[in-house]
């Protein structure tokens, strides 16, 4: 079986590579094809998820554990058995960064000798972060200050005006019952 695989990124909105490999081939060969598609060097341990229709993570297979099977240990066609299923690739865990693939073909009875990256449109995202000069950070004691002086600041802004206010004598009580302890 040979599986097309759709790749995008929630970061770049241009980026789509569209890659070709066998069902027999580990998640760990996945693993490759995408960082040489992506033009990626090594770098911080990725992870493989089987997603639902929806998104949400059914089965994990990390690069690296000692909990679950790895990427090396399983072959696609362990998990992967429907056009239109979903995978999450997230490649730097740390800031919560990856991409989104789904099977979008499947090809019973064909047969490649390597996996390939059959189209590639836009740029990948970054594999790492550019990250602001030590001088440039701030403490998490300064950006709760901003974010607390912007809600102070809306509050502001919320300030009731005559339109708002009503005239108690508008109020028509009759339908309601007031009485006293109950």
């Amino acid at each position: 079986m040979l599986y097309t695989i759709t790749v995008v990124s929630p970061e770049v909105e241009d980026f789509v590579i569209e890659l070709q490999i066998e069902s027999d081939a580990t998640f760990a060969d996945l693993h490759q094809l995408i960082r040489r598609s992506c033009a990626w060097g090594p770098h911080k341990p990725s992870t493989f998820y089987v997603c639902d229709d929806h998104w949400h993570r059914d089965r994990t297979i990390p690069e690296q554990s000692y909990e679950y099977d790895t990427m090396d240990e399983v072959e696609l066609g362990d998990y992967l058995d429907d056009e239109g299923q979903r995978l999450q690739y997230i490649f730097d865990a740390e800031e919560g960064r990856g991409l989104l693939m789904e099977v979008s073909h499947i090809n019973y009875g064909s047969h490649i000798d390597e996996p390939v990256c059959r189209r590639s449109h836009g740029t990948p995202p970054a594999l790492v972060l550019e990250k602001l000069p030590s001088n440039e950070k701030k403490s998490t004691q300064d950006l709760l200050a901003e974010l607390n002086a912007a809600a102070l600041a809306e509050e502001d802004d919320m300030e009731p005006t005559d339109d708002d206010l009503f005239d108690l004598g508008e109020i028509d009580l009759e339908g309601f019952d007031f009485t006293e302890g109950e």
